[in-house]
């Protein structure tokens, strides 16, 4: 293979995925419009049907989600990173972002923490990728917690948790949870960072990440 071939050999395959993307969100957008309308003309005492329909717009949610995380894994393009307030940026990233069955997440900030370098649409992607994985996950008696501090050897952490037992393994959990897991990991080493995620059937579920 040539100098170069790789790459062009990858923007070629992201164009690609890109583009099938495209096509695959305009029938998604189309079963979730006509979903949200059946939710308003079926009676609200038929339960069955409209648990279905909830269920039919969450299967949509979830498919655009798989879609973004496979883009994000296949992008080639490489971080720009700039200093960013990580406490603001997560606050402003999930202002117009659905709390977990309407529930309030619990922020759980040390405040005050030095800044990060971080690519600001990687960033947002990053954030809004793993709030959508713990979004799935979280119940009204283990909600979803997100908590920061200074790490040891001075970076910031970002820990994100929910305490819903009884998951054995990642893919345990779900449709899109591994390459959404995929496409966190690249985009926290992008910048020089390093991630855990844990499974634990007894105390639930956790990612740390560790931003230099």
């Amino acid at each position: 293979m040539s100098p170069g071939a790789g790459g062009r050999t990858a923007v070629a395959a992201s164009d690609l995925l890109r583009d099938i993307a495209h096509e695959l969100r305009q029938p998604l957008s189309t079963i979730e419009s006509v979903a949200y309308y059946l939710t308003l003309i079926v009676p609200p005492e038929d339960e069955k049907v409209q648990e279905q329909l909830a269920r039919l717009q969450q299967l949509v949610e979830q498919s655009n989600w798989i879609l973004t995380s496979g883009l994000q894994v296949a992008d080639p393009s490489p971080a720009s990173p700039e200093p960013v307030d990580l406490e603001g940026f997560i606050r402003e990233t999930i202002a117009d972002q659905p709390a977990p069955g309407n529930l309030p997440v619990r922020l759980e900030f040390a405040g005050n923490l030095r800044l990060v370098r971080l690519d600001a649409g990687l960033g947002r992607a990053l954030i809004e990728n793993v709030w959508m994985l713990f979004r799935q996950l979280s119940t009204e008696q283990h909600p979803m917690t997100m908590r920061t501090s200074t790490a040891d050897n001075g970076g910031v952490v970002l820990e994100v948790a929910t305490t819903t037992p009884g998951y054995r393994s990642p893919a345990a959990l779900g449709a899109g949870t591994i390459l959404s897991l995929q496409s966190a990991r690249k985009i926290v080493e992008a910048h020089g960072g390093s991630l855990e995620f844990e499974v634990d059937s007894a105390t639930g579920i956790r990612l740390r990440m560790v931003l230099p």
